[in-house]
């Protein structure tokens, strides 16, 4: 069960776009933003009062009525004479911690993941709090004379990173698009005021510190259980840290964009909601997932184009799965008929010129008659409109999404002559039918343009078919576009299209005295006006939607992620249930 199952438009869904992410991605992202991260050194120094309760002090008002001693810089295996100790002993010096967020100096494999999803829409995430530098330092009073003094700091280059891991809950807040956003949010804002001015929002998903429960404390070597160091460790710095972390702002999983008034056409949305999907394994999430199972977890998105934020449900396929985590971030999809939708709208625009009315007009004046078959633009033309429910595909594989069913009112008309001794009969028909259909990563529209005439007379009791009913023009235009993705991780979208004529070949053959009164250029007048109308458009309708195209589908990428970075798209496809989906990677992947 993969996105190639994907169906939004099944009623338990209802979507108009979702964007996936793995916990694999979000992790890469957010080690990035640690990775690079320009925070200052925390340090965080306790003393005990005449009360003796822990209370904080000023590490350089500490060091300054210690006489100078600094207790980050005393070796661990300093006497307990030391001076220096004897100084931050005669303070009531409990301990301190200096510790600078970021990532330890470890490879990447060795550390946690900082995130990692409880499965629903309101389950918290579990939030491992990680430094690049974490050294403690303390001194445990043994009785009324003896002390033990402890220096320890985080592994470097091995081991085991000392981490907080904390229950935290997710949180959606709105923005203002003039405050200060990363580089790849401002040029979606840039992007979006070009399109819709003044007309949509920012949203962001972030980490809310103040919902944290802690669930687990780090194993350092040497700090024991229920010390009183430990107990500072454990009750005092997990605050402390989360007050430094605020300071730059919670730590936020994406930004993303709805607009005010969505325009339907071009798939604007007006609300976003989120969930977490687990990975499935028979159609049921995993009781007990293995670490690479939960990376497969995805982060998902569910947007809409009103702005009634939708209601997020479990899907019933595995967005990515387990062993497609390193290929890419996490993928995309388009709902059919919301796609169906804009590629209406799209190729509508050309329909009205290929709809023709045709028009049959017999008379006669004493024993002459005059012909005329002739045509005009439709009064009531027909577009491509959505199939209710798609079908099984063609057998080259296309499933067609939309339909263009069009005929013109029949025309015919019947003459006597003056004396009754002649009678003539003419048809003249017209219709257009097309489709427009989805394969693998290919659109296909074709559309068949056929007019049918005929003509026949009777002298006396004798009857001839000088033009026998046939479809004298029938020309069929196919238009193919390719999606692919460039060297930059953006739609590219080919086109290519060809024409052919099934046209019988023309068939007047004049019979008895009719015949020899030359009518075959009036019907052939008729002809030519079915030709002339047609030329300026049938060859080149529903050619030119490559830029659209390539517009639309890259402004789906709504989305940026921890790192801030934005996505790209790796390839696109249209899913078993028609769905436009695509995998995706950030911009700049770990």
């Amino acid at each position: 069960m993969s996105v190639s199952e994907s169906n939004l438009s099944d009623p338990r869904y209802g979507f108009d776009l979702v964007v996936a992410v793995t916990q694999t991605s979000v992790n890469a992202t957010l080690k990035q933003l640690l990775a690079g991260l320009a925070a200052p050194e925390v340090v965080l120094c306790y003393v005990y009062d005449a009360n003796g309760d822990l209370v904080p002090i000023d590490y350089q008002t500490l060091v300054t009525e210690a006489k100078g001693a600094d207790p980050f810089t005393i070796p661990p295996d300093a006497d307990p004479k030391d001076p220096r100790l004897v100084n931050l002993a005669a303070l009531g010096f409990v301990g301190g911690v200096k510790a600078r967020l970021g990532l330890p100096d470890m490879p990447l494999a060795d550390l946690p993941p900082i995130v990692t999803f409880g499965a629903g829409a309101g389950a918290p995430v579990r939030f491992n709090l990680l430094c690049a530098e974490f050294q403690i330092v303390g001194i445990e009073y043994i009785g009324p004379t003896h002390m033990k003094w402890t220096n320890t700091s985080q592994p470097s280059g091995s081991g085991t990173p000392w981490y907080f891991s904390a229950n935290v809950s997710l949180d959606i807040t709105t923005i203002d698009p003039n405050s200060r956003v990363p580089p790849a949010v401002q040029q979606r804002i840039i992007d979006l005021q070009h399109a819709a001015p003044n007309a949509f929002t920012i949203q962001k998903l972030f980490l809310d510190l103040d919902t944290a429960i802690l669930e687990t404390v780090p194993q350092i070597e040497g700090l024991s259980s229920g010390s009183v160091l430990w107990n500072m460790i454990s009750a005092v710095f997990l605050g402390a840290y989360f007050t430094q972390l605020k300071q730059s702002g919670d730590p936020v999983l994406s930004y993303s964009f709805t607009v005010t008034a969505p325009r339907s056409a071009t798939l604007q949305l007006g609300a976003v909601s989120r969930e977490v999907s687990p990975l499935l394994q028979n159609g049921h999430p995993i009781s007990n997932p293995t670490p690479a199972q939960s990376n497969a977890a995805a982060l998902v998105y569910v947007g809409s184009q009103s702005t009634t934020a939708p209601t997020p449900v479990p899907f019933a396929w595995n967005w990515v799965e387990l062993n497609e985590v390193d290929a890419f971030s996490g993928v995309q999809a388009v709902r059919r008929d919301v796609f169906a939708a804009y590629l209406a709208q799209l190729v509508n625009a050309e329909v009205g010129a290929l709809c023709l009315d045709t028009n049959v007009h017999l008379s006669h004046s004493g024993e002459s008659f005059t012909i005329k078959y002739s045509t005009a633009p439709a009064s009531a033309p027909r577009g491509f409109a959505p199939i209710s429910l798609v079908g099984l595909p063609s057998p080259d594989g296309f499933n067609d999404l939309l339909s263009l069913d069009f005929a013109c009112p029949p025309s015919h008309d019947s003459s006597t002559s003056a004396s009754h001794a002649v009678r003539i009969w003419g048809n003249y028909d017209y219709a257009l039918t097309g489709r427009v259909g989805v394969r693998g990563n290919q659109i296909r529209i074709w559309v068949e343009a056929v007019a049918s005439m005929s003509f026949k007379h009777t002298e006396g009791l004798a009857s001839f078919i000088d033009l026998p009913y046939a479809p004298y023009y029938d020309k069929k235009l196919t238009v193919l576009y390719t999606l692919g993705v460039d060297q930059n991780g953006l739609l590219q979208v080919t086109q290519t299209n060809g024409t052919v004529s099934h046209a019988k070949a023309w068939d007047f053959h004049p019979r008895g005295l009719v015949g020899l009164l030359g009518l075959e250029g009036h019907l052939k007048a008729g002809l030519t006006s079915v030709e002339d109308s047609l030329a300026a458009y049938i060859d080149r309708a529903f050619t030119r939607y490559v830029d659209d195209l390539t517009a639309t589908i890259n402004g789906y990428r709504a989305w940026v992620f921890p790192g801030n970075e934005a996505f790209t798209f790796k390839d696109l496809y249209f899913s078993d249930g028609h769905d436009l989906t695509a995998r995706l990677t950030y911009v700049n992947p770990n």
